[in-house]
């Protein structure tokens, strides 16, 4: 049995023991069996849903960091977090009011996290570069992570799929190339025509408005906490009105994700001129060219 094989058939367990409640609430439920790290306030906050850190004989059973889904190593543990703020509440869309968070919790927090981590010198935290900052915090393996937690919640919101597990599964029969596109289409509302990607300089600004609306919110402590755990720093960091999104760090975060998403989605090279300020396109675009 593989170590996904093995993860769904936990998460059908889950789903057996708690038959009467809604996809929502399993997801909130499987984020415990993740790490502390995604039980923290904000989390509860961002999906709406307290849910302790679960231990004992499962504690982080759904954590495995490296594992392979819709061919494409993802961290597992990151995905299931992330998928909890993505699914609607009963009755209501909550996904469509907490849409801001679903970003911040996934993709747009992975580079934020990178840029905030960066800026703040903190003399813990030994990341020279935001180049290395990007590649510890925002690897590949996230970026499948979140892609697969905006693919999975889509399926189970459309009420095509009523399981997380049996969405997991359809997910994994198809080739990983396929989410990637669908993911820029459906989030993004971006064209694709054969294998180019159009209009991507609009693409990298709603990328990076997003990372900038959550590098804004850096002076919220707990917003830093999964940081901090992950850093395994026993000293409180300070990040608090330390950071402000530069657009140099936030071109430097979306164009890193952009690499990503081409590489990964089969997509022809980029090369476009960025918009000066990413909130504000009618002011037009800076006179040089980027690639990607």
């Amino acid at each position: 049995m593989s170590e996904l094989e093995e993860a769904v058939k936990f998460i059908k367990s889950i789903e057996r023991k708690h038959s009467g409640k809604s996809t929502y609430e399993i997801a909130n439920i499987l984020r415990g069996y993740t790490r502390k790290a995604y039980t923290t306030r904000l989390w509860n906050t961002a999906t709406g849903y307290d849910q302790e850190y679960i231990s004992g004989e499962f504690e982080g059973k759904l954590n495995p960091n490296n594992l392979v889904v819709s061919g494409e190593v993802t961290d597992f543990g990151h995905f299931i977090a992330a998928l909890s703020d993505q699914i609607n509440q009963p009755g209501i869309k909550w996904s469509d009011l907490n849409g801001w968070t679903g970003d911040y919790s996934s993709w747009s927090g992975d580079i934020g996290s990178a840029i905030v981590v960066f800026r703040s010198q903190h003399e813990n935290i030994r990341i020279q570069t935001l180049e290395e900052g990007l590649n510890r915090f925002a690897r590949d393996s996230d970026y499948a992570a979140d892609i697969a937690a905006y693919v999975v919640g889509s399926l189970i919101n459309s009420r095509r799929i009523g399981s997380i597990s049996q969405a997991i599964i359809q997910y994994d029969y198809i080739p990983y190339l396929n989410h990637v596109r669908t993911f820029i289409k459906k989030r993004f509302g971006t064209i694709i025509k054969g294998n180019s990607l159009q209009r991507p300089a609009i693409l990298e600004a709603q990328i990076s408005r997003s990372v900038a609306n959550l590098i804004r919110f850096s002076n919220i402590p707990e917003l830093w906490e999964s940081v901090q755990d992950y850093l395994q720093s026993e000293s409180e960091l300070e990040f608090s009105s330390l950071v402000q999104p530069s657009r140099s760090d936030l071109l430097k975060g979306s164009l890193h994700f952009l690499t990503h998403i081409v590489n990964k989605g089969g997509l022809n090279s980029l090369r476009f001129k960025p918009y000066q300020i990413p909130a504000i396109p009618w002011l037009g675009t800076f006179n040089y060219q980027v690639s990607v």
